[in-house]
């Protein structure tokens, strides 16, 4: 058994260090970069982290086949909760006419998107305090990576997808509300409330986690219909009509989709050894 602070504490930091890292190194770049080309990177992110999340909870308990039982029944039912609530949410605030939600509603939409990509959060804080409480071993490495394993690699995957996670959220503010900030300062601030938003739901299941037992496929069924909406508005700037389009601009978007999806690929290779 580790301790709860001996933990919590360094799982604090594993979720919400690289977290804010990441988001601004997503949103310096966009310095430089189209909107549309980060937004494009993301959405290759959010590919691979949505096969991982549905993967969490079992295929939303597709091995049942047509049995309807409560657990099969429960987690289709958190997985479409999870959908239309964030929709229902943002309705007034143009999803499916992004341009017209550009700079209009400061840092709102990147708060939503740093919410409905955090939640799956709770199954992976969960997952680890319930192993931080009953592991034999006194390493805090061992209480990575949930029941398939931990160590050193698994905690390495797990700070990489950290970073990587939020630049979801990153290339939204950077499509959304990328003046909202208008200074450095502003920027920071704004950087740290969302990455503070994308992390709770991780420090929420880690603590609970810890005391209680948790089927954590129901939250990853949860967390995998409130990324969708993450989805949809990543998608909304590749499909800017006010800007030229080109053969040469297909090629860049579908180059930066598969970039996206690699280099989180790459950090899962470490926890499949």
């Amino acid at each position: 058994m580790i301790g709860f602070l001996d933990s919590f504490l360094p799982w604090t930091a594993a979720t919400l260090v690289p977290a804010f890292v990441g988001l601004v190194m997503i949103v310096m770049a966009g310095k430089a970069l189209k909107a549309r080309y980060l937004a494009a990177f993301a959405l290759g992110i959010f590919l691979w982290f949505f096969v991982d999340t549905i993967g969490g909870s079992a295929g939303l308990d597709v091995v049942d086949a047509f049995s309807a039982s409560l657990a099969q029944i429960a987690t289709v039912g958190l997985f479409v909760v999870g959908l239309v609530v964030f929709f229902s949410v943002d309705r007034n605030r143009n999803i499916f006419a992004p341009q017209l939600a550009i700079g209009k509603f400061g840092i709102a939409i990147p708060l939503l998107i740093a919410t409905s990509v955090g939640i799956h959060g709770l199954g992976e804080g969960a997952a680890f305090g319930t192993l931080a409480s009953q592991t034999t071993s006194t390493a805090l490495l061992d209480a990575f990576g949930g029941p398939t394993g931990g160590g050193l690699n698994a905690a390495v995957a797990y700070i990489l997808h950290k970073a990587l996670e939020p630049m979801m959220i990153g290339a939204c503010y950077c499509a959304y509300a990328k003046d909202h900030g208008r200074r450095p300062a502003g920027y920071l601030r704004d950087l740290l409330l969302l990455s503070i938003t994308f992390a709770i739901p991780s420090l929420i299941g880690a603590a609970s986690g810890y005391y209680l037992a948790y089927n954590t496929s129901y939250f990853y069924a949860l967390g995998t219909g409130t990324s969708i909406y993450a989805a949809v508005r990543l998608a909304g700037p590749l499909f800017d009509n006010t800007q030229p389009g080109s053969s040469k601009e297909s090629i860049r978007i579908a180059l930066l989709l598969g970039l996206g999806l690699l280099v989180i690929y790459f950090a899962a290779l470490f926890h499949a050894g």
